[in-house]
């Protein structure tokens, strides 16, 4: 460790790079890892239902791939906003 980075408490800041290094916590961590569990249980139905939406319309090919991707997208985003607001409902998370 270096004599800045004891003085400073832990914390470096390096000047205009804009970053600064600090201390992981578990619970830091358990945060980070909810929210990559939740990003994909959001993103594999989402895009799943899209998938079968877009394939009960008749599309095929290029159109529907790109209406499974719109599609997928605006769906995942409602499941994951719903996860989180039940993960708070159930203090899970902050």
């Amino acid at each position: 460790m270096t004599e800045r980075h004891r003085l400073s408490g832990g914390k470096v800041n390096h000047g205009s790079r804009g970053y600064v290094h600090t201390q992981v916590t578990t619970k830091d961590m358990k945060s980070y890892l909810l929210s990559v569990i939740a990003i994909f249980s959001a993103a594999i139905p989402g895009t799943f239902l899209a998938w079968w939406g877009t394939s009960s319309l008749g599309l095929s090919g290029i159109p529907q791939a790109l209406a499974t991707v719109f599609l997928g997208m605006v769906m995942s985003v409602a499941f994951f906003a719903g996860m989180i607001a039940l993960g708070r409902a159930l203090k899970f998370i902050k």
